[in-house]
């Protein structure tokens, strides 16, 4: 008998899931739009950290922009005012995805003025020195994949990133 009764709440729990909307693949089909705006938000944190971490430490931040930009230290302004401005318009979802590019953008210059590329004998070498890691310096994998999180946010067509 004890077994018939567990057998009963397991099939009344099976049927009170389908009643709410079924599994966990079925809950992430019809949410699936969000996806886009959660990697928006991770992405806006980190350009505001970035940002303020250049505000906290400026002569710090103001001598490497120095020692990359050939004496141009001055660029650690607007750089540090896009990283903010722009990590709070992927944040508040304020013209995220014109953001999204404007800090693609900034990647981009960051990728090409910290790449150093190692003693690499061969392509694949030389891919895993721009995808992997960069063991000249800068952090050549994490710019990558902020470059292409970027673009796809973007390019993206979700109804959460239109404002």
């Amino acid at each position: 008998m004890q077994w018939m009764k567990r057998r009963k709440r397991k099939k009344d729990a099976v049927s009170r899931n389908k009643d709410r909307g079924g599994n966990m693949m079925d809950f992430l089909e019809r949410n699936k739009e969000w996806g886009p705006r959660i990697i928006a938000i991770a992405l806006g944190i980190a350009f505001v950290v970035a940002g303020l971490d250049k505000v906290l430490n400026l002569s710090m931040a103001a001598g490497m922009f120095s020692s990359l930009f050939g004496g141009q230290g001055w660029l650690v302004y607007p750089i540090l005012l896009v990283e903010i401005f722009g990590g709070l318009a992927l944040i508040v979802n304020w013209h995220a995805r014109e953001a999204a590019l404007v800090l693609a953008v900034v990647m981009v210059v960051a990728f090409v003025v910290t790449f150093k590329i190692g003693a690499t004998t061969n392509f694949i070498s030389a891919m895993r020195e721009i995808i992997v890691m960069n063991t000249g310096g800068g952090n050549t994998a994490v710019n990558f994949a902020y470059f292409f999180s970027l673009v796809s946010l973007g390019f993206s067509d979700c109804k959460q990133c239109k404002k």
